[in-house]
């Protein structure tokens, strides 16, 4: 049965009512707003409401479905980045990216390198494989600013070098099936980001982070059933299906 511990949920009720609280007092204040602050330092103040949010949407990702993903907050930081992204393209560029890191990765592997510089090496290539298809773009008379989201590259790189690892330690089928689940949860981190409901709330009222936080809280204690795991044993719960 699932169940949360008391202290944890004590805690999150005492977030959740100190952000109330906040919410209630700032009603008859002067509103004092993202919106307010001009466009470069809107921007950045939004992507660092909204990264909270992402995170929230991997802890339910992992806690309750039960989907392993390349690193705990890779999915939240790729889903954000393709949060301005106009053009289907920019899907197709990152998964370019990682095939081709993942082929040179393969070959790396021969000269023994030692793990910073070919994280670097790594580096370097995804760095070039986007400057040329920038300029590529260019060269066709088309822009890429819509297509090519702003890639955190250090994630992108650990992502290729993740993948190679459990490839030679589980085998290819684990390696990307794990790619997969860190590709899903990054779709799932930008579906909810975009939302504009989401956006209107967490931006117009950065207290409200308190209530993603009790979330949190929350989850960090959960010891219950995961869904995949109550798929997985589906038979055992199922009289019929025993022999």
């Amino acid at each position: 049965m699932s169940r949360f511990r008391t202290p944890t949920v004590a805690t999150a009720l005492l977030v959740a009512a100190g952000t109330g609280l906040v919410l209630w007092a700032r009603s008859d204040s002067p509103p004092l707003v993202p919106a307010d602050l001009p466009p470069t330092d809107r921007q950045l103040v939004e992507f660092l409401l909204l990264l909270p949010v992402a995170a929230l949407v991997c802890c339910v990702v992992r806690v309750l479905i039960g989907l392993h993903t390349y690193g705990t907050f890779a999915p939240a930081l790729l889903g954000l980045s393709f949060r301005e992204v106009q053009s289907p393209v920019g899907g197709f560029v990152l998964l370019l990216v990682l095939s081709a890191g993942w082929v040179f990765r393969r070959g790396l592997a021969r000269l023994n390198l030692l793990q910073v510089p070919r994280s670097a090496v790594m580096l370097s290539l995804v760095v070039g494989l986007l400057v040329a298809f920038i300029l590529y773009s260019h060269a066709r008379g088309r822009t890429a600013a819509d297509a090519i989201p702003f890639l955190p590259l250090v994630i992108v790189t650990g992502l290729v070098e993740r993948f190679w690892t459990t490839e030679e330690e589980d085998g290819t089928a684990v390696a990307v099936r794990t790619m997969a689940a860190t590709l899903a949860t990054a779709v799932a981190v930008l579906l909810v980001v975009r939302a504009d409901v989401v956006r209107q709330v967490v931006v117009g009222h950065p207290e409200t982070l308190g209530l993603v936080a009790a979330a949190q809280l929350l989850l960090g204690r959960y010891t219950g059933y995961r869904l995949l795991e109550l798929y997985r044993f589906r038979d055992l719960a199922d009289p019929g299906g025993k022999s």
